[in-house]
């Protein structure tokens, strides 16, 4: 069959055309309806809109009826590589089909909104199509209102993934530099700027997005400050997923010890649930507790359950808060502050950031400022909203990241960032918690190694037994932890040593 007639029917394999599991069909989550848009085509697509139109996109691509040339490689869900392989080889050719381009469309939408590494690249190549598209549609609008509809929907998108992942024109480049970069040609060096930028508006947050950065002039030329300029557009709140109550139940019958702040954690998530609200706010939670105890290990686990970006800083060395706040322009190291430069590396406005030893932390307010002054200015809601980083000279809002600390005693804590802090004691694990904490800091080996807690040696009856006397005498986990990898190599090596038949 030629290309130029194969339609949008036959685009569909046989076993696709039956509905998804919400009555839609294949083609009409591709190519929508004179009643109802395609998916792509809306500014938020949920995950589970997501997971459906990829799903689409994918039996169309292994259709008997699809050209060999371009749908023999099998790409797998969440393969966001393999999408733009197809978009790229399908895109030269993509005019020739009656919906070639919604199908080019459909494979970069998925891979801009999922904000992986290669979302950027996905939104140029996405930006691209619409535009060719609108371009088309432009010329014969008439008096249809179903495609005038279409239409405006498109330029909307077209217009939010343009502000969403290229820089705006009141950034550090120029608006021809930055056509420059995206076409690949030399970038001309910008004109210094006339007069100081004006105080920025507060950050916004809309609905499941957020901007963490309001627009900011770069402190010189160096490359590193483009890394941070995604966080000046709205950036998708990371979402905890559907059975976190379930999953933090299964982290207190692990970690028996920290039950008190998981219960304190699942009320806030139950009611932002009942609230509709699945990116939640965590107030600051404080750890006490001697050293050994799991608290950096809690910490890890519950961004892992909450499937939370994570970020930790130990401020037991800390002299001054340049750690937290950063170095103020002027400086030939000048660097943003520290949640700043974490959530820019995270690409996540939410994530997790864990501080230990914070009542070690030192610093003077007449000499380069205390820590625990700087942390009370980024936990205190209001001025958290439009925290003035020095470095950037913009505001950043850092409201919704969840804060966890730990210390090994209050004494040393400042009173004004003690009562801001929801303060939990933890006392070593009980004897009886053997088995949950062993099976807790096996995986968690596994995970550091890269394998599966079944890959790792079996301990025999009496190491197992040595083990469990030693923890109910110590109950330490990070000698229970050092004890168990000691073990393990043994175990290991014996087995390797051992004659194969």
């Amino acid at each position: 069959m030629p290309d130029t007639n194969l339609q949008t029917d036959s685009l569909v394999a046989p076993a696709a055309g039956q509905s998804t599991e919400d009555g839609v069909s294949d083609a009409a989550l591709l190519f929508g309806t004179t009643a109802s848009p395609p998916l792509w085509l809306w500014l938020t697509i949920e995950p589970a809109e997501l997971a459906a139109l990829e799903g689409a996109l994918l039996r169309h691509l292994r259709s008997p009826l699809f050209p060999s040339r371009i749908g023999e490689d099998a790409v797998r869900p969440g393969d966001d590589a393999g999408l733009l392989d197809f978009a790229t080889r399908f895109g030269a050719i993509a005019s020739r089909f009656a919906e070639g381009q919604a199908l080019v469309l459909a494979a970069t939408r998925i891979v801009a909104e999922r904000g992986g590494p290669l979302c950027r690249q996905g939104a140029l190549v996405c930006i691209e199509t619409l535009h060719y598209r609108l371009h088309g549609e432009a010329r014969g609008l008439g008096g249809d209102s179903g495609r005038l509809r279409h239409f405006v929907l498109a330029a909307r998108l077209s217009a939010d993934l343009w502000l969403r992942f290229l820089p705006g024109p009141e950034g550090a480049r120029p608006l021809p530099g930055r056509f420059a970069e995206v076409l690949s040609l030399a970038v001309q060096p910008p004109a210094p700027a006339a007069a100081p930028p004006a105080p920025p508006p507060a950050p916004v947050a809309t609905g499941s997005r957020a901007v963490v950065l309001q627009p900011f002039t770069a402190p010189n030329e160096r490359a590193e400050w483009q890394s941070y300029q995604p966080l000046t557009t709205p950036l998708p709140l990371r979402r905890v997923p559907r059975d976190a109550l379930a999953r933090l139940g299964a982290l207190t019958e692990a970690a028996p010890g920290f039950a008190a702040p998981l219960a304190e954690i699942r009320r806030t998530l139950a009611l932002a649930a009942h609230a509709g609200r699945p990116s939640p706010r965590l107030r600051p939670i404080l750890l006490v507790g001697p050293p050994g105890v799991g608290k950096t290990w809690f910490a890890r686990r519950l961004a892992a359950a909450l499937e939370l970006p994570f970020a930790s800083l130990n401020l037991g060395g800390a002299t001054d808060n340049r750690c937290l706040q950063g170095t103020a322009r002027g400086w030939s190291a000048t660097t943003p502050a520290w949640p700043i430069a974490e959530m820019a590396r995270l690409s996540a406005p939410n994530p997790v950031f864990f501080l230990d030893e914070i009542e070690k932390a030192g610093g003077q307010r007449d000499s380069n400022g205390r820590a625990h002054d700087t942390l009370l200015a980024m936990i205190e809601p209001e001025s958290a909203s439009a925290w003035f980083d020095e470095c950037l000279r913009t505001a950043a809002d850092l409201r919704h990241a969840i804060w966890i600390m730990a210390a090994n005693e209050t004494r040393g804590i400042s009173a004004p960032l003690l009562s801001r802090l929801s303060v939990h004691h933890i006392e070593p694990p009980p004897a009886s918690a053997f088995d949950s904490t062993y099976a807790g800091l096996l995986a968690g080996i596994a995970e550091d190694m890269g394998c599966r807690a079944a890959d790792l040696p079996v301990l025999e009856g009496e190491t197992r037994a040595a083990l469990r006397r030693g923890f109910a005498g110590h109950r330490n986990l990070r000698r229970l932890r050092a004890q168990m990898e000691e073990c393990l190599g043994i175990a290991a090596e014996a087995a390797l040593s051992a004659p194969r038949c």
